[in-house]
């Protein structure tokens, strides 16, 4: 069945789906990276394990977000509860970003203290699975989230896709303190947080201009009033449109010939 054909509980149960997917597997990677971090004895992996536990917390923002959108309209939301989704995008950028400061300074006192351990192969191995496991994960959740036309699923895949990126750098980091460079490992961590952060920037710029009733990319209210102008009797139109979470709402005003009936 096409994504077009799903009712919207349909749509909220898909995007829950891939929402705990997101959260069962961000679990049991912290934990590897956290472990790999210790026992390997590298900053580059430990900051990586911390920057997993920002994406379970902002996992958990985006299943609330997703059950919040989903109540019907009531008397004091007219509209429809639709702007959560933004709301929850803006928070998980806003971890994002407060993630990345947290290994930026981590990092930053390592490499101003010079003191530096070689990582041990546990850690190359940890960023290896993570970069795999990652990427995959970005593939899933940006599908769903694209099909659901979800701006709060789809800043979850680019954390997933920061992730892998992120893990890239880390994996030559660790590589290169093996190789006789310790001073890397922190190096990488501190280069991997500058990604965190301008990432994290991305998302929140994104649900900062769903909150402000941006004119939504697709459809544009030029390709609306095109539309609207086709119809047999419309002389004129003007179209204001503006996104509540999956949903784009449009206010539409059209003038009409006088001497077009409707008989």
């Amino acid at each position: 069945m096409s994504m077009e054909k799903l009712s919207s509980e349909e749509k909220f149960k898909k995007g829950e789906r891939v929402t705990w997917l997101g959260i069962i597997g961000n679990i049991l990677l912290t934990i590897f990276k956290f472990f790999a971090g210790i026992v390997g004895h590298s900053q580059a992996m430990f900051a990586d394990g911390a920057e997993s536990l920002s994406d379970i917390l902002a996992t958990i923002v985006v299943l609330i977000s997703l059950r919040v959108s989903r109540k019907p309209r009531d008397a004091e939301h007219q509209f429809g509860h639709g702007k959560a989704e933004s709301l929850a995008t803006a928070i998980v950028g806003m971890i994002v970003i407060i993630a990345g400061l947290y290994v930026l300074i981590t990092s930053s006192r390592l490499l101003i203290g010079g003191k530096t351990r070689v990582p041990e192969t546990i850690a190359l191995v940890a960023a290896v699975v993570t970069i795999v496991i990652k990427e995959i994960m970005y593939r899933i959740v940006s599908v769903v989230a694209k099909n659901l036309n979800s701006s709060v699923i789809m800043a979850n895949a680019w954390d997933y896709r920061k992730d892998a990126i992120s893990s890239v750098v880390t994996f030559f980091g660790i590589a290169g303190a093996r190789l006789g460079f310790p001073i890397l490992d922190p190096l990488v961590a501190a280069l991997v947080s500058f990604i965190i952060i301008k990432i994290g920037y991305d998302i929140l710029h994104t649900a900062t201009k769903e909150l402000m009733d941006t004119i939504p990319d697709n459809p544009t209210s030029e390709q609306i009033i095109a539309v609207a102008e086709e119809c047999k009797g419309v002389e004129h139109a003007v179209a204001r449109a503006r996104r509540m979470g999956q949903y784009v709402y449009v206010d539409m005003k059209i003038d009409i010939n006088p001497d077009f009936t409707i008989s």
